[in-house]
């Protein structure tokens, strides 16, 4: 195996990249020109790592960081790690990183991803040979990211993943867990009924408000033209600004990342406006075949504008979908668990693991 470290802001997107992520099922937050997009003057900046298998008629070194000739003899793609790192900065500040300028800590996740570690590998790469990749991939990032380098955070670590990347000096702590929903059923009517009986009554009643509200406007579908990304922007700024936990700071998406996810054929929006055509509230799925995400939503508070029941009435439209395409399951993030458990979601425990720099690699 080799390995290049890769800057999506500056680097070109590595030869079989989008090949390996549609064959291993990866949504459009994995999409190359996504991630770049997502850093756009932001304090957190994009790291793709990817691992190859050593092409013979090279010989590269096990490990060796191949990033400056990604183009040339490349081999099949086996594995990638997205993350994220940060500097020092103050609060509200969007100064980004200095690299050997200042501490830095590599954050091990993608912008707008809250269902699982943002590290994947094909299915031939024994969890031996993870470990030790994820241990390449530390190594390689201390030598990108230079001496003031911290250490590295993997989040949204399921019980079957620790073993990757828990060791001696590693820090692990439960986080905030996330959410899916097995679809046992053929339609969203079937999914309703399965319901608590308060649970059930109440949705229904709040999907009929909306479909026969007249001061609203519902359109869902991919590939939008008709959306502001700079709008979908500052409404996701405040909604999560709302949301902001203390140890767990995500940089606002930019309007250049909705943009790129707006224009996309496996990306689906449900947009609620005002007759005034003001934005009132937005979700976003990245679609698949069998495991379709629940995305960013934001909305507007009622004090402000904005409708109670908008966020029901999403579920009961994406899950509809989700039972008329045939998936197997619902992903559905993590916040709202007890909301969400009673909308049939089961709770996935994860969590956090801190490593310090002299443990890494």
């Amino acid at each position: 195996m080799h390995l290049e470290v890769l800057d999506p802001r500056r680097d070109s997107e590595p030869p079989g990249w989008e090949e390996f992520r549609q064959a291993e099922g990866l949504s459009a937050i994995w999409a190359y020109d996504v991630i770049a997009a997502s850093s756009a003057d932001s304090w957190a900046r994009p790291l793709l790592t990817v691992f190859r298998e050593t092409d013979p008629a090279t010989g590269r070194d096990t490990g060796q960081d191949t990033s400056r000739d990604a183009g040339r003899d490349a081999g099949r793609i086996v594995g990638a790690v997205g993350a994220v790192y940060l500097g020092l900065r103050l609060p509200g500040s969007r100064r980004a990183p200095r690299p050997r300028r200042e501490p830095i800590l590599l954050d091990v996740r993608l912008p707008g991803h809250s269902n699982a570690p943002t590290w994947h590998f094909s299915d031939d790469v024994t969890a031996e040979s993870r470990r030790h990749l994820l241990r390449l991939f530390e190594r390689a990032a201390r030598r990108h990211l230079g001496w003031g380098l911290a250490g590295v955070l993997y989040r949204m670590v399921a019980e079957p993943h620790l073993p990757a990347v828990a060791r001696r000096g590693a820090i692990v702590r439960q986080s905030p867990g996330a959410t899916v929903m097995p679809l046992r059923w053929s339609s969203e009517q079937e999914w309703i009924g399965s319901l608590s009986r308060n649970r059930r009554s109440t949705l229904r009643r709040q999907i009929r408000r909306i479909a026969e509200a007249d001061d609203l406007v519902v359109a869902e579908g991919r590939a939008r033209t008709d959306l502001d990304p700079a709008e979908l922007a500052e409404l996701n700024r405040r909604h999560t600004a709302r949301l902001a936990a203390r140890f767990d700071p995500r940089a606002p998406l930019p309007e250049s990342y909705f943009a790129h996810l707006l224009g996309r054929a496996d990306v689906n929006v449900i947009s609620y406006h005002s007759t005034a055509r003001r934005l009132l509230a937005f979700a976003i799925v990245y679609e698949h075949p069998a495991s379709p995400a629940y995305g960013p939503w934001a909305a507007l508070q009622p004090e402000e504008g904005g409708r109670k029941d908008l966020y029901f009435d999403s579920y009961a439209r994406i899950v509809g979908r989700a039972t008329a395409n045939g998936a197997k399951q619902l992903l559905g993030g993590r916040g709202r668990v007890e909301v969400k458990q009673s909308l049939g979601f089961a709770y996935v425990p994860m969590s956090i693991v801190a490593v310090p720099r002299w443990a890494m690699g």
